[in-house]
């Protein structure tokens, strides 16, 4: 018998040697398979200008690494560019490798991520060689990046560390509900020309330990990279998403100060001026030597990282007359499809949540509110007026239904679609508002715990669902997808209510933008009515989306706080 692994659920099925080359049927997933011939190991299977799988045109080698070999190729059946890793040849013959490979592959797949880079097919070639059809990013790596500075003998702006450490951590941010990487350093983290990163090998490192552990061949070291290992990985202690925090700080002060952690490291405000203390205290937390010391997430420390953000970028300064207000002279707004909401005074915040307190009361002015979030089909009509360039993943199949909900939208563009159609995005307060109303509701269709049936969370659908597909959670106003689907951008700062109730101008400065509702793969207490969180607002991830409004009269007011 024959061992042949699904490359979508990883089910190990043996077969008889008869039915190698032809097709047949996952019994874990209903995935239709090859069954592979055997593999000739140690042999280089494909050159550029090769077709794979009647599909794939091999351009050029762009990589090779521990598990395979990476080509530059144009997929015939879609126009597009993409990448193809097929495992490395001195590995084909070992079963342990194969599915290691596909591990790798599986889990990448799942990471759904502006920050990762997306995984389209798995599959095996006709001669039984797996491979793996990924996105192909454009750029260079973080190394080859940084190493260009030295050659310059100049320091990367404070501003260009920051924004990719950001990303960084927004993809660990979601990657460790799933998996910890054991690998960050700069040559796996790639720099696309508009400073987009995409953080690679998610799960690589794990891989290879567990193939040397089975052909006998591991020796006792570290998992990864030891210049870029944290002191519990050098002391062979469990790896934990602390570990991955302790390398992100390490890549921070490498991009601060351009020396490897291998080098003579002198604090970095010896080396120069211009980092805030804000900066140096954040870092100095994430490199920690006790790893309960350090940030607590990697969402905690991009929080920190905003704060310091404010000390190099001045703030965009948002007035009524400008931004708070739609100009509907220059476009009347159409209300058909929108609810009325009457306003008035609600309690707003959650003692129990340190990002969502205090709690306090509010009070809003009459508004409309969108049903549900824009659509594509809409955003699409705002496109073919305007001119306005594709939003990120427009193109994928898994996001351009055209009842789905547009992702792939900064704050900057969704603000600009409200214009366009005479209306804004609603401020926090009026989101709340919305979701939560007067009778104080836990989330926007009661205080029932949230279920399939009720909305799009917890990754069920691995995908935004069609708008109006959870009609049984909606608002007793019938507002749907206030709670899953995806993040909804609101006008405001991410900024601690403490500070904006009693600061605002000092508030205004804080860099992100508040996103509200929770998304398709949400846990479920980003489900609840006072759930908020920041994004800057360059994001253009695949779980944030948008809804507009239309401000009757009065604005929001915040009266003083009142404690509960």
């Amino acid at each position: 018998m024959i061992p042949v692994v699904c490359p979508h659920c990883g089910l190990r099925i043996l077969v008889p040697p008869t039915v190698q080359g032809k097709k047949g049927v996952c019994f874990g997933c209903g995935h239709l398979l090859v069954v592979p011939d055997e593999p000739r190991a140690g042999t280089t299977q494909y050159a550029p200008g090769d077709i794979v799988s009647g599909r794939y045109r091999l351009v050029e080698k762009v990589g090779e690494g521990g598990m395979g070999i990476v080509f530059r190729a144009h997929d015939g059946l879609t126009g597009e560019e993409v990448a193809l890793k097929f495992m490395h040849p001195a590995l084909l013959a070992t079963e342990k490798a194969l599915r290691m490979f596909l591990q790798e592959a599986q889990v990448s797949r799942k990471l759904r991520h502006e920050h990762n880079i997306a995984v389209h097919d798995i599959n095996f070639t006709p001669d039984g060689v797996p491979y793996i059809s990924m996105e192909f990013a454009r750029g260079r790596s973080l190394r080859k990046t940084l190493n260009e500075y030295r050659k310059a003998r100049r320091y990367p702006e404070v501003r260009f560390a920051l924004r990719v450490t950001d990303q960084i951590l927004a993809a660990l941010d979601y990657a460790h509900r799933l998996v910890v990487h054991r690998d960050i350093k700069p040559e796996n983290i790639f720099v696309e020309p508009n400073e987009r990163v995409k953080l690679l090998d998610f799960g690589l490192a794990r891989a290879l330990e567990e193939l040397e552990k089975d052909q006998g061949t591991r020796k006792k070291r570290v998992v990864g990279t030891l210049a870029y290992a944290s002191p519990e990985q050098k002391a062979f202690k469990p790896v934990t998403a602390a570990s991955d925090l302790y390398a992100v700080g390490l890549v921070l002060r490498e991009m601060l100060t351009l020396r490897t952690p291998l080098e003579d490291n002198p604090p970095v405000e010896q080396l120069r001026q211009d980092v805030a203390p804000s900066l140096l205290e954040t870092l100095r937390r994430a490199l920690a030597e006790d790893p309960d010391a350090r940030w607590p997430s990697a969402a905690a420390f991009r929080e920190a990282l905003s704060r310091a953000w404010s000390a190099y970028r001045p703030p965009e300064v948002i007035t009524p007359a400008t931004d708070a207000r739609p100009d509907l002279a220059a476009r009347k707004a159409d209300t058909s499809g929108m609810v009325f909401l009457s306003g008035g005074r609600f309690l707003m915040g959650n003692n129990a949540v340190r990002e969502q307190a205090p709690e306090f009361e509010a009070e809003v002015g009459p508004f409309w509110m969108d049903i549900h979030p824009v659509t594509v089909a809409q955003y699409a009509r705002y496109l073919r007026e305007t001119g306005a360039p594709e939003p990120r993943f427009w193109r994928d199949a898994l996001f351009n239904g055209p009842d789905q909900p547009v992702v792939g939208v900064s704050w900057r563009e969704a603000l600009a679609y409200a214009r366009w159609a005479g209306k804004t995005l609603p401020t926090e307060a009026q989101w709340e508002f919305a979701a939560r109303g007067f009778e104080n509701r836990r989330y926007p269709w009661g205080n029932t715990p949230p279920n399939p049936s009720l909305c799009n969370f917890g990754d069920h659908l691995g995908m935004p669902s069609v708008v109006f597909l959870h009609e049984e959670g909606q608002t007793p106003e019938g507002i749907v997808d206030l709670a899953g689907n995806v993040y909804e951008w609101t006008m405001d700062p991410f900024v601690p209510y403490e500070l904006a109730l009693r600061d605002p101008e000092s508030a205004a400065k804080y860099p992100q933008r508040a996103v509200r509702g929770g998304c398709w793969n949400s846990p479920p207490e980003e489900l609840l009515t006072t759930f908020r969180r920041g994004f800057f607002p360059e994001s253009r991830e695949n779980t944030l989306g948008f809804r507009c409004v239309i401000p009757v009269d009065a604005p929001t007011v915040f009266p003083e706080p009142r404690r509960r």
